[in-house]
């Protein structure tokens, strides 16, 4: 259904076909309610409203009738509410309600588009048939003075962009439509005399005399006067009226050091100028509307304000000039630089795409400042400085929201899903506005949706995927889109070189690369390595999903997991796995089940030697599932192995018996005695944790018996530290001590550096319960220099502490309190909470 009051006051329905009102006091009970919708209108208001104050006795029950007979219209829409009645109607449904919009708009944009859009919704006079018929004339007034101050500000915001001869015809059917408006008249006087027809200026000045001498016994104002004067003197209105500059920017949050830098960077002799990049919707031109009224009162000379989003120099360099009282011809350039030489002007330049187009709107005066927003960082305009905006941080992009929506119920996490982004921070600030039924919690849970998340950051013409679209649409080659396109595909946080070119099946993508980086579609947060902010993932994944079919995105990310594969197959080293953890954490999620539990067993060392659990886990468990969907039971047996051993390092025994359990049925299912062997040792650790020492004997022997029979000495020694374990744990050191040198002494001529470490840590603890404290250091000393060496930082941790508990009990409290200390932030580094509680207990101790 669409309602209208902006000219004679109908009612359609969906449909489109007209609904009929009633008699004129019944319509004029709609119109009324339609001027304050989503208001309560008093009954009282209603019939004074009716009858002019004068209301006959029977009023309440002809309003009631009315009522009743409009519900037959519009139904439902039309609620009685005490006091009186209110017409629940949005802005798509109401034309009065989308005018408040788009003027709304127009005022914080100061953009004559949008006020054209607002006044193209008037069909005549507001509620011209009742004004007609005498009814709601005070209504109707108040509605046309709306009208008019949007009248007036669309003439001023076209002045001020210089469209002096755009504007001339409008401004006179205008001034013919309220003739004794003096503002109307003075802004159709100017426009005359900027588009040269002074005589034609003077002749509206004249007649707007007369018109106010003889309708209302006045003279023309000051304004009019001397803007009359002027003309008669033939002196161009001063350049001081030139104030092109929009509306300082609504709800400003955010931005104070770059704000200070860009201020900073303008103070100075000469031209400065400052150039502000970032990627689509980062607030750029915000931040140099800010700065420029920040700066404004520097510049009495002018203020001059371009958009060159559709890279027209030389319309703006036109604008300029008439802004300047010049009127453009010949040699534009030059005239525009001898007019500015004198004068200290500040000029914004807006979306601009290349240095060559701002290369001739330069002033020249010294002192004069140019502000230029761009999503280039355009290195040819000269003598410039530069200032790059990226996502604002978390407190700040709270900050802003709040400033847009007001109190918002969990606004962090709204502000988290819109990655920081300026642009769509205020969108969704606005959809709270203009939703007031909707909470921050509920938009949050909508934009949680990934595939959706880009279509809900939009409000009518504004909207995050369009501003992404102009910076895609803006690229060199259907190449360099290919590459932004397949980096969209990625879940990891960013990529190196050599990752993009198998990714893509390029062998050349540093080019590409390098101009997305200029485009600020993609991010090169450290040399060599490349980013996307989150929204442009997204948008670069839909763009991807519509251009490439899914066998060619599939066969890129194969590309990219066998390189990945590739690369682990080599033993790389710590620092390369630290670096890529996520990517190839990412890339085993994306993979095919073959690619997960390839990932799995690539990583699992790595995890290990970290102490790094839960992603083990979740690896692990992943490759698990993986093995279960393809059937393959041998993977099936490797991973619950594997996941065991996680979970057993976690100080999750129950889970690593249960696991281990399950893989043991499964090796002797594939008479595998190999991994029967591993499976038993492994259940004996778990036996041993749980504090069950003869199941724990039970099955480490029968572990060393199919290691012997296999004539496995390195497994057999694992097995003969874990027995030493045991033995200890019954009180049998020396016979534990035992165990521990000969697997020590196999493993060193293995080369088995791991369960070196392991050996040396149990002797440690041995030589320690036996009160051999200095054997028990010098091997501490020695275990401490192996975990370093292999990386290995939970048992570094375990160490430390062995090492505290050592010099504790030698009497040597300092040296102890140090080596707990060590473990403790080791501990608290690498997430190991037993460590950390372990060594913050003994600190405790050693202090009480």
């Amino acid at each position: 259904m669409e309602f209208r009051v902006l000219g004679p006051v109908e009612c359609h329905a969906d449909d489109g076909g007209r609904l009929g009102l009633g008699p004129p006091q019944q319509r004029a009970v709609l119109a009324l309610l339609l001027t304050r919708p989503g208001r309560v209108v008093p009954v009282e208001r209603l019939i004074s409203a009716l009858w002019d104050d004068a209301p006959p006795k029977t009023a309440l029950k002809n309003l009631q009738v009315y009522v009743y007979q409009l519900r037959k219209v519009v139904g439902a829409r039309l609620v009685s509410r005490p006091p009186g009645y209110l017409v629940e109607a949005g802005p798509a449904e109401l034309d009065l309600a989308r005018f408040t919009e788009l003027l709304a708009l127009a005022r914080e944009e100061r953009s004559p588009r949008r006020y054209r859009e607002a006044l193209a919704l008037w069909r005549g006079p507001a509620l011209a048939d009742l004004a007609a018929a005498g009814l709601l004339r005070g209504v109707a007034a108040r509605l046309e003075e709306l009208r008019l101050a949007a009248r007036v500000e669309c003439a001023e915001a076209e002045l001020d962009l210089g469209r002096h001869a755009g504007i001339v015809a409008d401004l006179g059917e205008w001034v013919r439509e309220h003739p004794v408006d003096e503002r109307l008249r003075e802004l159709q006087m100017l426009a005359l005399r900027r588009a040269g027809r002074p005589a034609e200026a003077l002749a509206a000045y004249r007649e707007c005399h007369r018109v106010l001498r003889d309708e209302l016994g006045v003279e023309p104002g000051e304004p009019l006067r001397r803007l009359q004067a002027e003309l008669l003197r033939a002196k161009p209105v001063g350049v001081s009226a030139i104030r092109q500059l929009p509306p300082d920017v609504a709800a400003f949050s955010g931005r104070g050091s770059e704000l200070e830098v860009v201020k900073a960077r303008v103070a100075r002799d000469g031209v400065a100028v400052c150039v502000i990049t970032g990627q689509a919707g980062v607030g750029k031109s915000a931040l140099a509307v800010r700065a420029a009224h920040e700066i404004a009162p520097r510049f009495p000379d002018g203020r001059l304000h371009a958009s060159l989003s559709d890279g027209a120099a030389d319309r703006v360099l036109g604008e300029f000039l008439r802004a300047l009282g010049e009127r453009p011809g010949d040699e534009d350039a030059l005239r525009y630089r001898s007019l500015t030489a004198s004068r200290r002007l500040l000029v914004v330049l807006d979306d601009v795409a290349t240095a060559a187009q701002v290369t001739r709107l330069l002033p020249t005066g010294p002192g004069s400042v140019v502000l230029i927003t761009s999503r280039r960082p355009l290195a040819g305009v000269p003598g410039a400085s530069h200032v790059r905006l990226g996502a604002l941080p978390p407190q700040e992009a709270g900050a802003l929201l709040e400033a847009v929506a007001g109190q918002v119920d969990d606004a962090a996490e709204l502000a988290r899903r819109c990655g920081g982004l300026p642009l769509a921070l205020r969108i969704a600030g606005a959809r709270l506005t203009t939703s007031p039924q909707w909470t921050g919690s509920l938009l949050a849970s909508r934009l949680a949706a990934e595939a959706r998340r880009l279509g809900e950051l939009g409000l009518g013409d504004v909207a995050v995927r369009s501003a992404f679209e102009v910076s895609y649409a803006e690229l060199s080659s259907p190449a360099v889109a290919g590459v932004f396109r397949f980096l969209g595909l990625l879940d990891g946080p960013d990529v190196a070189v050599a990752a993009v070119r198998a990714l893509t099946g390029l062998p050349d993508v540093e080019e590409p690369l390098a101009e997305l980086v200029a485009a600020h579609l993609v991010e090169e947060p450290v040399p060599g390595r490349f980013a996307l902010h989150g929204l442009l993932r997204l948008f670069a994944r839909e763009r991807c999903r519509a251009v490439e079919s899914s066998a060619e995105r599939s066969l890129a990310l194969e590309r990219l997991h066998g390189h990945y594969l590739e690369a682990l197959a080599g033993s790389p080293a710590d620092v390369w796995l630290a670096e890529e953890r996520e990517n190839l954490v990412a890339a085993a999620h994306q993979a095919s089940p073959a690619g997960a539990i390839a990932f799995a067993a690539a990583l699992s060392g790595y995890f290990r030697r970290r102490g790094e659990v839960a992603d083990w886990v979740a690896l692990t468990t992943l490759a698990l599932e993986a093995a279960r969907s393809l059937g393959d039971v041998r993977a099936e047996a490797v991973a619950l192995k594997e996941l065991g051993a996680a979970c057993e390092r976690g100080s999750r025994f129950a889970e690593a018996e249960r696991h281990w359990t399950a893989a043991l049925a499964l090796a002797r299912r594939l008479h595998d005695r190999r991994l029967e062997a591993a499976t038993l040792n492994n259940l004996g650790v778990a036996h041993w944790r749980r504090r069950d020492l003869p199941a724990a004997l039970t099955s480490l022997e029968a572990s060393l018996s199919v290691r012997e029979e296999l004539a496995d000495s390195r497994g057999a020694a694992h097995v003969r530290t874990n027995l030493g374990l045991v033995r200890a744990a019954l009180g049998d050191l020396p016979a534990a001590l035992a165990c521990y040198r000969e697997a020590l002494t196999t493993l060193r001529a293995c080369g088995d550096r791991s369960g070196e470490l392991h050996a040396l840590v149990n002797m440690v603890d041995a030589h320690r319960r036996l009160g051999s404290a200095d054997r028990a250091l010098g091997l501490a000393e020695e275990a401490l220099g192996l975990a370093r060496s292999v990386g290995d930082r939970q048992v570094e941790a375990g160490v430390l502490l062995d090492r505290g508990i050592v010099h504790e009990q030698a009497g040597r409290p300092h040296d102890a309190r140090a080596s707990y200390g060590e473990a403790a932030a080791l501990s608290r580094r690498i997430g190991f909470r037993w460590g950390e509680s372990e060594a913050s207990r003994r600190l405790a101790g050693l202090d009480g």
